[in-house]
């Protein structure tokens, strides 16, 4: 039976203030600068297809079989760009923010429930000003999604923990653990592991009878099964093996994705979960100390963030996003380490003061080398013309001023005696790159980074249907499809290939991901059309060639 909750009234409507605000900061201007390579445009593309050509069961890409990842989200973006009546840079960021936002809400309310309302308006704020799901949070991506239902999941668990009464808890957590499963992976099984882990380490594993394992697993069979059976259906068992079982093995072992070293984590995650990571080893240091006397949930976010960590340092596959699983985790943590010092359980600052301080230096000197080598740098990277042009010195300067001004905030709280201060500074400086971001940062780097500039020539250059290809991509450069609906007849491995494809009869076109190789491979010839472009860091070449 489920029992009828009673509502705090005064943290929802903090929490719904807080979610507005930042669902606001994660909306504004996403529709000035188009979707980046590598995720962006091509999980963009994939939705666009599946509602162009009706593709919902088998995702596809340039017309074939996309193999990396099941359909649930492409469906999502699709159907959300169907209702908004276009497909557009911002139809397809939107449900990524939404989610996004929506689980900040969910975990200050929570929270907020558990611990106080101050905990819970403080986990959002630092969830939200966390930089790499801010990041993520305003970008297409399939872990947002994932993570939200993650962290829904293994909250659930943890409740049905100490609830005899009835099983929806277990239900509704295997059924969301199903529909992450359909988003990304069979990842999303994570916070079964995890509550394992936590009833062993607290010694109370007789509570894990409360959870309903086998009504579980029953809605996650339900929710995965019905995929599969229709997979058979459409594509038979070999969809399958190439989707689930060789990607799962595949990312495990690092044979694919980003293989990279057991420690990788432990040197990324503090940079990209700035600026609270500056009170990392101080917070874990006070939680150690107090471990005899933490919160129950205090104690489960502190083994759901280390075995998390532990556990995807063993795959060898990884990435900054793929630890976002810990990042709910993690805001907790940081914010209960804060109530402490706002409580006055802890009276000295060195632990606030001393992380600020080394931050400060450290961003002051970055802010002082941008002004002072910041155009050498540029020149380095682009043509003057493109610095004039686009006004990347803007940018400089502004990231310059930024970082001086910010790193004598942080410097001048070593002679504050306020840890509501250092909180203030520390979410101010992420609410601000945010905005710098949106409105000077993005805007700019777009004009070398978009994809739809060269889409936007080919389209127009491809007057007679002439057949198009490409040479040299490493993601089949999916955007170029998104803003031109464009697909490629070729995609060629070896310059052997492109030698014969130029040599048809007839106007053809070729894009080509690096310029460098294309002119110590061929001869430029007068039949050929050739523009050329800054995508990111590939220079590139629109070539329409005619024998």
């Amino acid at each position: 039976m489920i029992k009828r909750a009673k509502y705090d009234k005064k943290l929802l409507v903090y929490t719904l203030l807080l979610t507005i605000i930042v669902f606001s900061l994660y909306l504004f201007n996403i529709w000035n600068y188009d979707l980046w390579s590598p995720d962006e445009p091509r999980y963009s593309e994939v939705a666009r297809e599946m509602l162009s050509e009706g593709n919902w069961v088998i995702p596809h890409l340039n017309q074939e079989v996309y193999y990396e990842k099941p359909p649930l989200f492409f469906g999502v973006i699709a159907a959300f760009s169907a209702l908004a009546g276009k497909m557009t840079v911002t139809t397809v960021r939107l449900p990524v923010i939404f989610l996004a936002s929506l689980l900040l809400a969910l975990l200050s309310y929570y929270y907020g429930r558990k611990l106080g309302r101050k905990i819970g308006v403080l986990t959002g704020i630092i969830l939200a000003t966390t930089v790499n799901y801010f990041w993520f949070a305003m970008r297409v991506n399939l872990d947002i999604p994932l993570i939200f239902c993650t962290t829904i999941a293994m909250i659930l668990l943890y409740e049905q923990l100490e609830d005899k009464d009835s099983c929806w808890k277990s239900c509704l957590a295997f059924f969301l653990m199903g529909i992450g499963s359909l988003v990304k992976s069979p990842v999303a099984l994570l916070p079964v592991v995890v509550i394992l882990i936590y009833a062993a380490s607290t010694k109370e594993l007789a509570k894990l009878k409360n959870i309903a394992w086998i009504r579980g697993f029953l809605f996650f069979t339900a929710v995965v099964g019905t995929w599969i059976a229709l997979v058979f259906k459409v594509a038979g068992y070999n969809y399958f093996k190439v989707t689930v079982l060789d990607q799962l093995f595949e990312y495990s072992t690092g044979a694919q994705g980003h293989p990279n070293p057991f420690y990788y984590y432990f040197v990324n995650f503090p940079i990209e979960a700035l600026p609270w990571t500056l009170f990392l080893i101080p917070a874990a240091y006070y939680l150690w100390s107090k471990r005899d006397t933490l919160p129950k949930i205090i104690a489960f976010n502190s083994i759901w963030f280390m075995s998390i960590l532990i556990i995807l340092s063993f795959v060898g596959s990884k990435r900054g996003i793929y630890l976002l699983q810990v990042y709910p985790a993690f805001a907790l943590l940081i914010s209960w380490y804060f109530s402490e010092f706002f409580k006055k359980n802890i009276q000295s600052l060195k632990g606030l003061k001393i992380p600020v301080l080394i931050f400060g230096l450290l961003i002051l000197i970055v802010g002082v080398f941008l002004a002072l080598q910041g155009p050498k740098l540029l020149e380095k990277e682009l043509t003057s013309l493109l610095i004039k042009e686009y006004g990347f010195n803007v940018l400089i300067k502004s990231l310059a001023l930024f970082f001086i001004i910010f790193g004598f905030l942080f410097i001048s709280l070593l002679f504050q005696k306020s840890s509501k201060r250092v909180f203030m500074i520390t979410a101010s400086f992420s609410v601000i790159l945010i905005l710098l971001m949106k409105i000077t940062i993005m805007p700019r780097v777009n004009l070398v980074k978009s994809e739809r500039y060269l889409a936007e020539d080919l389209a127009r250059l491809r007057t007679n249907n002439e057949r198009v290809a490409l040479w040299g991509s490493h993601n089949n450069d999916s955007g170029f499809i998104f803003y031109n609906g464009i697909y490629y007849d070729h995609i060629f491995d070896n310059k052997d290939e492109v030698k014969k494809f130029l040599k048809q009869e007839g106007s053809v076109i070729l894009i080509v991901a690096n310029q460098d190789k294309f002119y110590k491979s061929f001869e430029v010839k007068g039949n050929m059309l050739i523009k050329k472009y800054k995508v990111g860091s590939n220079d590139m070449l629109l070539i329409k060639s005619k024998n």
